[in-house]
């Protein structure tokens, strides 16, 4: 069976689309608190990713360019809503962790999560669930095999 060119992008494209409805659910919340979508990203991702409380964790596991993270480290720091702390095992190296100013910011957001996701998976049974998440190892595994092939 031969498919399109558009029936192998597919998710692709729905996955972007998907992106930017998850960007847009944080909409209010992001204009309300002055935030960009890069520094409501990182406060989200150090508050559910304790153990990964680095830039380099941040850029690497949620996939956001260094730059942006570099920013968005700054200008939480400079508001007070981000506080870093050396690693007691590379010097060299800052922690990352939100301070008690962006507890309301980070409550909410992760809630907008919640309900997001929740949304998502309606009418998903975990059989289905499950089934997704081994079709989307394989794409990854044949993903990343390829950009090692590319070196």
């Amino acid at each position: 069976m031969k498919l399109e060119l558009y029936d192998e992008l597919n998710p692709i494209v729905q996955g972007n689309r998907l992106k930017r409805l998850y960007v847009h659910a944080f909409r209010e919340l992001m204009q309300r608190e002055n935030l960009s979508r890069n520094e409501l990203l990182v406060l989200l991702f150090l508050a559910s990713n304790p153990k990964f409380n680095t830039a380099k964790d941040i850029v690497e596991l949620r996939g956001l360019t260094k730059s942006h993270v570099c920013k968005s480290v700054d200008e939480l720091s400079r508001r007070g809503l981000l506080e870093g702390t050396p690693d007691p095992h590379d010097r060299r190296r800052m922690q990352l962790f939100p301070t008690p100013a962006a507890q309301g910011i980070i409550t909410e957001g992760l809630a907008i999560q919640r309900r997001f996701f929740e949304m998502l998976y309606e009418g998903v049974t975990e059989e289905e669930n499950e089934t997704l998440k081994r079709v989307f190892e394989k794409i990854w595994r044949n993903a990343r095999s390829a950009m090692q092939d590319d070196r």
